[in-house]
């Protein structure tokens, strides 16, 4: 059983990678590897939430776009694949202040794997199924 006693902040990840939607689609493939990441927030110039994007969106549009070109190389898939294309926009979200089960929860209800965590309207954090299952079998 998670307790109500611990916050989101105490367990997020608080050194957060953003996408922008000027990112081309290999920078962002870049990003997931070199980083090991699976979850990227997507924010606007002003740093407000838009999006997220996760390595299984960049998956799946790789492998639908693939069939449909005649060449495969970085410029053809800069152009196809855009970030706006990628992304979920208006993510489910959470505050730092919020326990460790009302995260556990809205991760369950909306089937998804992480949740950008907003302090206001600025994204000071990820939380993620992940990060859960590690700080209760640790």
């Amino acid at each position: 059983m998670i307790t109500g006693t611990l916050s989101v902040s105490d367990v997020m990840s608080k050194n957060v990678l953003f996408a922008h939607l000027h990112h081309s689609f290999t920078e962002l493939c870049r990003l997931f590897f070199e980083m090991n990441i699976h979850h990227l927030p997507v924010v606007d110039d002003a740093g407000r939430l838009i999006g997220i994007i996760s390595a299984n969106d960049v998956l799946k549009a790789y492998g639908r776009q693939i069939p449909t070109l005649g060449r495969a190389d970085e410029a053809t898939l800069n152009r196809k694949i855009t970030i706006e294309d990628l992304m979920t926009p208006n993510p489910i979200y959470i505050s730092p202040e919020a326990t460790l089960k009302e995260a556990a929860e809205k991760l369950t209800a909306h089937n998804i794997q992480s949740l950008p965590v907003l302090a206001g309207d600025k994204v000071v954090g990820i939380i993620t199924s992940r990060d859960l299952m590690r700080h209760f079998s640790g």
